[in-house]
């Protein structure tokens, strides 16, 4: 486990930031997304009164501000990167009522030597990003601190999912100076997905923050960790409880349900396959489809992504080509369901048909620009 986080979190320590900083001066709205996320999750505000909480990868800590106004009554927030350290110190000095109610332990998750388990395991935007080979091996030394009848709440993200900002990443490392320090780079790519991201609704984080960590972080490039993978990881020990989105439904009778046969981990990755494509595109929904169609869209989008990654390892313009073929492929597949996201992918590849593409073609784009997906997904499991 001792690469578990290093690419993550040394690009962090090494370049002294923290890029996961929030617009909350609207606390109240902040406050009800936190709610809104905890609920489809299948948690309660009172449900979290009175119990323990580790919170694995905080990072600045705005998230953790709202956790802490629930009364837990012990609240560890586990971070690894002193920036994010120091970023929680000066959030919560703003709110001395709720600093009294945290704990801050600086420290990675496999350097953290503790017997105490915990009835809730939060770690949100870190196991799929961490940069490493085997995330799952990750995800199972997290899940280790849950006590049982405990919960465990961790983000997943995956090939489809992430696949405009895929796209987004190519074309911002086609138009970079690799030479050029971190805050040029940022510089430079800000103008250009700035108006992508003004045109997302609810769109909370910083723009420079996000383009250092979707579009110059090594680690952002790296495997992911999907929602089959997580459920596979911890089956043996966990079962799925929640999601957000909400993409599960559960129309068995409950009588239906007998011990050591609840089918909670078989649900959530089978109908996981057949709703896939609708994490495609935040801005639509679309029917299931047939789960081999959505796995086949996967291996498309994943091959597309593997390409983009040697093309940001080597440089190499013929990589870019076969990078065009794929987004080829596809498109086809997108032309069945979404024409408008096939639309885009098409404007995608003319755009990096020449290297570097037009900046402010890119800035302009009319169907690539206003396309996200739903990036990621939230999970939470149950410890019987």
């Amino acid at each position: 486990m001792s690469d578990a986080t290093t690419s993550l979190v040394e690009f962090y320590r090494r370049n002294g930031i923290s890029p996961v900083r929030q617009d909350i001066s609207d606390l109240e709205a902040h406050f009800t997304r936190r709610a809104g996320l905890y609920r489809q999750l299948g948690m309660l505000p009172s449900f979290l009164r009175g119990r323990s909480i580790l919170e694995i990868g905080p990072g600045s800590g705005f998230n953790s501000i709202y956790t802490a106004t629930l009364e837990p009554s012990r609240y560890v927030l586990l971070e690894g990167n002193p920036a994010g350290v120091a970023d929680i110190e000066r959030l919560f000095a703003g709110f001395p009522v709720l600093r009294a109610r945290i704990e801050i332990a600086s420290s990675l998750v496999e350097d953290y030597d503790s017997a105490e388990r915990y009835d809730f395991v939060l770690c949100e935007g870190m196991l799929a990003l961490a940069g490493i080979a085997d995330p799952a091996s990750l995800l199972r030394a997290v899940a280790k601190f849950v006590a049982p009848g405990g919960m465990l709440v961790i983000t997943c993200i995956d090939a489809i999912s992430d696949f405009a900002e895929t796209l987004r990443r190519l074309c911002g490392q086609m138009l970079i100076d690799p030479s050029e320090s971190l805050a040029e780079q940022a510089s430079a790519l800000i103008l250009v997905f700035g108006p992508h991201l003004a045109s997302l609704p609810g769109m909370s984080r910083r723009h420079d923050d996000w383009v250092i960590d979707n579009l110059l972080n090594p680690a952002s490039i790296g495997p992911y960790l999907s929602i089959p993978d997580a459920i596979a990881a911890i089956r043996d020990e966990f079962e799925f409880y929640g999601a957000s989105p909400h993409y599960c439904t559960d129309w068995r009778w409950y009588k239906s349900l007998t011990p050591g046969a609840t089918g909670y981990n078989e649900r959530g990755t089978e109908q996981y396959w057949a709703n896939a494509h609708n994490l495609l595109d935040c801005t639509r929904l679309f029917p299931p489809r047939d789960p081999l169609a959505n796995q086949q869209l996967y291996a498309q989008c994943e091959a597309t992504r593997n390409l983009i990654r040697e093309y940001e390892s080597s440089r190499d313009t013929d990589v870019v080509t076969e990078i065009r073929a794929r987004l080829g492929e596809v498109e086809q597949s997108l032309r069945a369901f979404n024409p408008q996201i096939a639309d885009a992918v098409q404007e995608v590849s003319a755009l990096v048909a020449s290297v570097p593409p037009d900046a402010k073609a890119v800035a302009a784009s009319r169907q690539f620009g206003p396309w996200f997906g739903r990036g990621q997904q939230y999970l939470s499991f149950s410890r019987p």
